[in-house]
């Protein structure tokens, strides 16, 4: 127990409890979630892209962990706009024992790791980052490089103009916000093979998409997205 602890204790996110914000009781309660293709969202064994599926923009594959509902939906809003970095290293401890018990489901994951993908967060436009002082994207991505020994380029994308929330709006619309919103960092002159991009939430799928096709038009020959929740 820290020092903050004893006058702010963890709390359960799901029932209220003291020690933590995921509680024995409530931590079983989490939905996982089967894995999909992430042009149509049909069952995918692995989250590869299916093959009559594929085309060059698109991403090579998609991962994800949890039902964005309960307790996590709460978990990621409360990581999303206020960073708790002790909330944070409970929901990474949760995702490193989902990479490492559902090998099987996320093989196809697994093995792209071995071909040592550089880790791309979705970035932020730079005004909303100054204003909440972090990007969670980045937050998430940083620790899955150090776990899996991967390259993380923080800043190999970036968000190019002032983009409207996500939340209230439609899959149409969605697409049409985030549209040109990215572009590669000038800065870097030459493509990378692989990536894993990075972002909390797949709703749509609109932001990895886009975000995915400016990798795949650049050179980037394999891109997976990687969530914490769809």
């Amino acid at each position: 127990m820290t020092f903050l602890d004893a006058f702010f204790p963890r709390r359960c996110l799901g029932c209220g409890q003291t020690g933590g914000y995921f509680c024995p009781s409530c931590l079983p309660k989490i939905k996982r979630v089967t894995q999909i293709c992430p042009v149509c969202e049909r069952p995918s064994p692995f989250g590869q892209t299916h093959p009559r599926c594929y085309s060059r923009p698109s991403l090579t594959g998609l991962i994800s962990f949890f039902v964005y509902e309960g307790i996590i939906r709460k978990a990621i809003h409360r990581l999303k706009y206020r960073q708790v970095t002790d909330l944070l290293e409970e929901l990474w401890q949760i995702v490193t024992q989902e990479l490492g018990g559902r090998a099987e489901e996320l093989s196809g994951f697994h093995q792209f790791l071995k071909e040592k993908p550089a880790v791309i967060p979705v970035p932020l436009f730079w005004y909303k980052e100054n204003l909440r002082g972090f990007n969670q994207s980045s937050l998430i991505g940083e620790r899955l490089a150090e776990r899996c020994n991967l390259t993380f380029l923080s800043n190999f994308l970036i968000r190019q103009k002032m983009t409207s929330t996500q939340t209230k709006l439609n899959p149409k619309e969605r697409q049409k916000n985030v549209g040109n919103a990215f572009i590669i960092n000038p800065d870097y002159s030459l493509p990378i093979a692989d990536c894993i991009l990075i972002d909390d939430v797949w709703t749509t799928g609109a932001t990895l998409k886009t975000a995915g096709s400016v990798l795949k038009r650049a050179g980037t020959k394999n891109v997976w997205g990687l969530t914490l929740a769809r």
